[in-house]
């Protein structure tokens, strides 16, 4: 009987770990933290994927289009590309999210996709304020160290 209990507390337990985790006030707390590291060229931002993730990201700005497409390895130099010129460009940036969908799924409950709108503003001294906006979607996956990012679709507009 003891056993039934504890299993039966544990299950709980794991389901409202889940429910927790993928809250959107947690979720949007976590991107906003992420993408803080990213943008500010903080390595640490990187331990944020999973090794084997999946990035396609198609950037149209005022020099161009990026486009990214590839595993950890090509988002993680991506990232360090972006926040090299914002760094040179002294570049202060205010990101907001809208539309906020989570969706979460794999049994049970170990993933979760996540779809928004990306609006950041960019600052400085030395340039025009410009706004970039990108319609995201993630899918974030639960780990014993916490969540990460699985995959990435990003299609921005309006960047430097």
């Amino acid at each position: 009987m003891k056993k039934v209990l504890l299993a039966a507390v544990l299950l709980v337990a794991f389901f409202g770990h889940a429910k927790i985790s993928f809250s959107e006030p947690k979720v949007m707390a976590w991107i906003a933290n992420h993408s803080a590291k990213a943008m500010s060229g903080d390595p640490s931002a990187c331990e944020d994927y999973t090794a084997d993730m999946e990035v396609t990201l198609t950037a149209a700005g005022a020099r161009g289009t990026w486009e990214v497409e590839g595993g950890k390895k090509e988002m993680c130099g991506y990232m360090r590309q972006a926040a090299a010129a914002f760094t040179v460009l002294q570049a202060r940036t205010e990101t907001q999210f809208d539309q906020v969908k989570i969706t979460p799924s794999g049994f049970p409950w170990m993933s979760a996709k996540v779809n928004y709108i990306q609006r950041t503003s960019v600052n400085g001294s030395n340039l025009p304020s410009v706004t970039i906006e990108s319609e995201d979607t993630l899918v974030l996956v639960r780990t014993l160290s916490g969540i990460k990012i699985k995959a990435i679709e990003s299609h921005s507009t309006g960047g430097i």
